[in-house]
Order: C-alpha cells, then sequence, then structure tokens
C-alpha cells in the first residue's frame, strides 16, 4: 500500500488507532532499497565512488532497524492484548445497574470512569435488560451504549456529604420529609458503596488471574519502546532518499496526531505536509 494511501486511511482515528494503521509504513519500509557500497576488490574504481556516495548512514540504517522491531513488538503485544479480551469476554461481569449515570461515555464526553472491559476498552452494553432505573423511552433510544459508573470512591464521598447534612424545613412537615429523604440517601450509597466494592474486586481479580495487567504493561513498555527508537533515528543524518523515508515513517508513526493537520496553517501543520511529501517522494522514486 502506498504511503499516501496509508496516511489517507489513518486520518480521524484515535492516536493508538492511528499508530496501529500507520505501522504499515514501517513494516512496508523494511525493505526499502538502500545503496551499500560493495567491497572495492575487483570492482570499478568510479563505480565504487558512486555506489559509496550514494550509500546510506549505518547508524541510520541500524536505529530504522531497531525502530521497525520495536514497531513489531508493539503490534505483537496489542494483537495478544486483543486475543486476551476476546478468550475472557464470556467471564467479564457487566456493572450493577445501580453503579451506571450518564449514556454515550464511549465518545469520551465525560470526565467520570466509565464502564469497561478486561484490556480497558470502553464497554458497549445492550440496555434491553435495564428496566430498574431506565424508562422503556431510554432504552428505545440508546439500544446499545457505554454508562459511566459510580465508583466505591465516589460513594464514600457522597456517603460522607449526607452524613454532615442535617436537614432543615420550614414546617415540621417538610423537615420531616427532609429528614426521610436525607436517610434513604444514604442507604442507597451504603448500598451502592457496596455493589461497588464487590463489582471492582471481581473485575480486579479476573484481570489479575487473566494476565490482563502484564499484557497491558507489555503494550506499555513496548509503545515507550517505539518512541525512544524514534527519537534514535530521528537523530541520524540521512544520506539517501531512502534515508529520509525512514525518518518520515518513524515520524508518521510517533507523531501519529499530525496527520490529521495536514490542511492546518499552523507550524505544524506544515511539518504534517513535510512528512507526507517526503513520504510520497520515496514513493515515487520507488524506495
Amino acid at each position: 500500500m502506498p504511503n499516501a494511501t496509508i496516511l489517507a486511511a489513518a486520518e480521524g482515528l484515535p492516536n493508538a488507532t492511528r499508530r496501529a494503521v500507520l505501522f504499515g509504513l514501517a513494516a512496508a519500509s523494511t525493505t526499502a532499497a538502500i545503496a551499500v557500497a560493495p567491497d572495492a576488490q575487483g570492482a570499478d574504481p568510479v563505480q565504487t565512488q558512486a555506489l559509496a556516495i550514494q550509500a546510506e548512514n549505518p547508524d541510520l540504517v541500524t536505529a530504522y532497524q531497531k525502530f521497525n522491531a520495536a514497531c513489531t513488538e508493539l503490534k505483537s503485544a496489542q494483537d495478544a492484548l486483543e486475543w486476551l479480551a476476546d478468550e475472557w469476554r464470556h467471564q467479564w461481569p457487566l456493572a450493577p445497574e445501580e453503579l451506571l449515570l450518564g449514556a454515550n461515555a464511549q465518545d469520551g464526553r465525560y470526565a467520570m470512569a466509565a464502564e469497561r472491559d478486561i484490556i480497558g476498552r470502553y464497554l458497549v452494553r445492550d440496555t434491553s435488560e435495564l428496566t430498574k432505573r431506565f424508562a422503556a423511552k431510554f432504552r428505545r433510544e440508546f439500544r446499545k451504549t457505554c454508562f459511566t459508573l459510580r465508583t466505591s470512591q465516589d460513594e464514600r464521598e457522597r456517603l460522607q456529604t449526607w452524613l454532615q447534612r442535617t436537614p432543615t424545613g420550614r414546617t415540621a412537615k417538610s423537615l420531616e420529609e427532609n429528614r426521610a429523604f436525607r436517610l434513604k440517601a444514604i442507604k442507597e450509597c451504603e448500598l451502592r458503596i457496596q455493589l461497588a466494592e464487590r463489582y471492582e474486586a471481581e473485575t480486579a481479580w479476573i484481570r489479575r488471574i487473566s494476565g490482563a495487567y502484564a499484557a497491558q504493561q507489555r503494550v506499555k513498555d513496548a509503545d515507550a519502546q517505539v518512541y525512544e527508537a524514534a527519537d534514535e533515528v530521528s537523530r541520524c543524518q540521512a544520506a539517501t532518499i531512502a534515508g529520509f523515508k525512514m525518518k518520515a515513517d518513524a515520524l508518521a508513526i510517533t507523531a501519529s496526531g499530525l496527520v490529521t493537520l495536514t490542511g492546518s496553517d499552523s507550524p505544524l501543520g506544515q511539518i504534517a505536509r513535510f512528512v507526507n511529501s517526503v513520504a510520497e517522494f520515496a514513493g515515487r522514486a520507488g524506495v
């Protein structure tokens, strides 16, 4: 797939997904033609000199090979994490309805915690069975959605607020109603704390026995290695078009957010267009 096509396909995607798409750049570039001067013995001196001029900086070649290996390890770690999620999907518990709050949390619109699966992805669930607190109209409008969650910590803080609140009322009747409302709120908080603690303990236990924590750490470590290797590539001087393409590939992956800025007038937009130009030129040159 041409680099321009890969870059275009990555536009508009989240950073993590965009980097996964852009791995195609590094993978495709592994076979890039890098002119290396042959052994001078028995070769034409003029030809040898010309080839030597075209030879790529060996430090860049080595750095790029390390970068490509890091990309391969990250892709492998991500694939292993996805496999783990599929293996444990049917054993993963859904949060109790009492803990569910705002819908469409998968859009990233809330700062609160959201319901997630074993590897931390937004969990979009069927709402048809949520009959305790959600009206039929809501369930028809949002047939599948991800909810924000009440956590045990949130509920403990809310409980303290209710415990410290003194009921008031202008009349004896309103005072009694406010006292009853406070007691009801306290009982509901205590129930949600129990439900949340049980749910959080169960999900933590499943993540631990499944190896999810270790798999997520592997992805995190591999991602850091990609950035470290890309930085090493960026510090090496390029001597050929192939070398510039290597540097563009590394930048396109680690600075994948630049892909969406190609139409911007900002300095970042200029950098994004430069990366695109280098990758496209190298592609046309057959590198």
